[in-house]
């Protein structure tokens, strides 16, 4: 890495810090989970599409394109399909109660149980999740950097850290605005590189990519990726019905990006920006799949491994594109340690509250945030030490990562739609679903990778249907738990405590 790089990959790091001080400095609301509810659509689109895009996105998607062709484009059309359900039912349901955890509308479904269920797995999913972001990119920018891998994860786990804790969700969705800009600034750098260099250019490029075998399964067409095989790695159904379980989890039950359909100031921002996510998503990807055809071309020794590849190309870039291009990875890890842990301590600080708990002052939120921050930093740095042993990460992505939230999705999708549900099915159906997901994820190999997510929600509806049928007798499903089905015209709104962010437990008249 030469003068150039470091500075460029120094520059972005302390331009982001800076940038999130002085927007701490400006803030004019002491709401550090949901930012007065005063959030536009651009901000929220673009915070949602780089905080699920993530450092893994980054390197295993280009990664998964080096070794295995373009199979993962099957992927892509979800986003369009997934848009109906979110767009329709999910936003506008959570956006009418104004919560600030998700999972407490578990509990007004349900009970206070399911939904201190629900928050434990999400807080699982998502610190592995984080910790698997931080590995991913520590070893990659090692790589380039050759800075060793265990202090790059101490320098992005610490930098989002404090920039989260001085600002909140606010500072932590418009330092995502920025980080995409530097994000895609990196693909786009790294791309132009890549294609300049081949003597023809883009047709160049093409030929000697379809010749290597890079654009399979499409060029040449493979049959097998039309296969109903369960056991083939990916094919287009896995990548259809899989990605559409992971990406309904994504959107619809995952505290992390609901969160941000909470911060906005109407409901058709909310919408407005969950499309601006898609389009930023689906532009940031196709990008990347090109990024992974050129290295592949450009680095063609199929025996050395992908992540190597990578490495090596992004130390070939001339001076300066280098660091712009590890800053580039430096901003997407960044980006999801920053949401996923404020998004952690809202659970944290309103899930596991008491029913009744004593009023506390902005001041003493702020002060235990802060305190918690901490906390929960050096656990997803620990974590991320671990978690690299658990394979290649296009696998660890789509075994676990993905897999392990599908109970989350199922409690939420019964809870909205399934009024013979009872609590007894939700609380013990859920614990059984989260430990079979654990268990199969972890333990299982040779299945579809896509398939995990579908298998582990199959699994927890059963269980939780199968229970509510053979207790519905002793646990029948009181008319107070119906209204807050989606399918009623109208629904309980939250208290007055949750609409300041801070849920105290059931309304005291529900309809």
């Amino acid at each position: 890495m030469t003068g150039w790089d470091l500075a460029a990959f120094l520059i972005y790091l302390v331009g982001i810090l800076g940038f999130s001080y002085a927007l701490n400095r400006r803030r004019h609301t002491p709401d550090i989970f949901l930012a007065g509810r005063k959030m536009g659509w651009f901000p929220i689109g673009l915070s949602v599409m780089i905080t699920l895009f993530s450092a893994v996105n980054f390197v295993a998607f280009p990664a998964e394109v080096i070794e295995h062709g373009l199979h993962v484009l099957a992927s892509l059309p979800v986003f369009l399909l997934v848009a109906l359900p979110i767009t329709r039912i999910f936003i506008p349901f959570f956006h009418e109660m104004r919560l600030t955890s998700v999972y407490a509308y578990l509990e007004h479904r349900f009970d206070r149980r399911t939904r201190l269920l629900a928050a434990t797995l999400f807080m699982l999913w998502r610190l592995f999740w984080m910790a698997a972001a931080l590995y991913a990119s520590a070893r990659i920018l090692g790589m380039v950097t050759n800075i060793p891998y265990p202090i790059l994860i101490l320098l992005a786990g610490g930098a989002a850290a404090l920039y989260t804790a001085l600002g909140g969700i606010r500072t932590v969705m418009w330092t995502d605005v920025i980080q995409f800009v530097v994000l895609v600034g990196g693909i786009l750098a790294a791309l132009w590189m890549a294609v300049s260099v081949q003597p023809e250019g883009w047709p160049g490029l093409w030929r000697t990519a379809s010749e290597g075998g890079n654009l399979r399964p499409f060029h040449p067409f493979d049959p097998g990726f039309l296969s109903w095989d369960p056991a083939v790695r990916i094919t287009l159904w896995s990548g259809l019905i899989g990605t559409f379980v992971a990406f309904l989890t994504r959107y619809g039950a995952d505290q992390m990006v609901v969160q941000r359909y909470f911060t906005a100031r109407s409901l058709q921002s909310a919408v407005r920006g969950f499309w601006w996510n898609i389009l930023a998503a689906l532009t940031a990807l196709s990008l990347l799949a090109l990024l992974g055809i050129a290295i592949a071309v450009a680095h063609g020794d199929t025996q050395v491994p992908a992540m190597v590849r990578f490495g090596a190309f992004a130390r070939s870039l001339p001076h300066g594109l280098t660091g712009l291009l590890a800053a580039g990875l430096l901003a997407a890890t960044m980006s999801s340690v920053d949401s996923g842990l404020n998004a952690c301590l809202a659970v944290w600080m309103t899930d596991f509250r008491g029913k009744s708990p004593a009023p506390m002052s902005e001041l003493a939120k702020e002060k235990q945030y802060r305190l918690l921050m901490g906390v929960f930093t050096i656990l997803t740095i620990t974590l991320a030490f671990i978690v690299g042993q658990a394979g290649d990460l296009f696998s660890v992505v789509n075994r676990v990562i993905n897999g392990v939230g599908s109970p989350l999705l199922a409690l939420m999708l019964l809870a909205m739609f399934c009024p013979s549900c009872n609590v007894r099915g939700a609380w013990i159906g859920g614990i059984f679903g989260m430990a079979f997901s654990l268990a199969f994820s972890f333990g299982v190999t040779g299945l579809s990778l896509h398939y995990y997510a579908v298998v582990n929600l199959c699994v927890t509806l059963a269980a939780c249907l199968a229970v509510s049928a053979a207790t519905a007798r002793k646990d029948p499903v009181t008319p107070a738990q119906r209204a807050w089905l989606w399918s009623r015209p109208s629904r309980p709104a939250a208290d007055a405590e949750s609409k300041q962010g801070y849920e105290m437990g059931m309304p005291k008249t529900p309809l």
